[in-house]
């Protein structure tokens, strides 16, 4: 991506990360309003609470996996010298990560339709919850990539970022 200010960045990554967030949520609404008029496609209890526990075993893992990637592709950003690049990688990664927790919570927003099971609706916002708290802003941003110096302030007060520019070659 290219991204020609610290404020232009943000904007574009909390405008898609909105829509990640508002995907689920609406589709969990039009379920649950759909839910009053309907019966529950498994009424049996036994199949309602294996479903249950598959789905928050699928959730758990794909989420723990989600964690693990985000914490070692961290740790490759920190390395790099240039900021634009760190916000690059910083980009996908979030964008990747909010993909997953969608994913997870349609899974939820599924399950409920499936079986009308308040569990469902509390695993949603308990999910929904944890994704709004690992929101990124600035000051999550310079910390997790342990920005100092003057990375770190142009970063926090919204300054132009500058990039290297790209020698064109001759060709012969």
């Amino acid at each position: 991506m290219n991204f020609f200010s610290v404020k232009e960045f943000f904007y574009k990554l909390n405008t898609l990360g909105f829509i990640l967030l508002l995907l689920p949520v609406l589709v969990f609404l039009f379920l649950h309003v759909n839910s009053f008029t309907t019966l529950p496609a498994i009424d049996d209890k036994d199949q309602s609470e294996a479903l249950l526990v598959t789905l928050a075993i699928v959730v758990l893992v794909g989420l723990t996996i989600v964690h693990l990637l985000w914490q070692n592709q961290m740790k490759r950003l920190r390395t790099l010298n240039e900021l634009a690049k760190k916000m690059d990688g910083y980009f996908v990664m979030v964008l990747a990560r909010h993909g997953c927790y969608t994913a997870a919570l349609l899974l939820l927003a599924a399950g409920f339709y499936l079986t009308h099971s308040v569990y469902f609706t509390g695993m949603f916002i308990v999910l929904l919850l944890t994704l709004l708290s690992q929101w990124p802003g600035a000051a999550r941003f310079c910390m997790q990539l342990q920005l100092k110096g003057s990375e770190r302030d142009l970063v926090l007060h919204n300054q132009d970022l500058t990039r290297k520019p790209i020698r064109k070659q001759k060709v012969k």
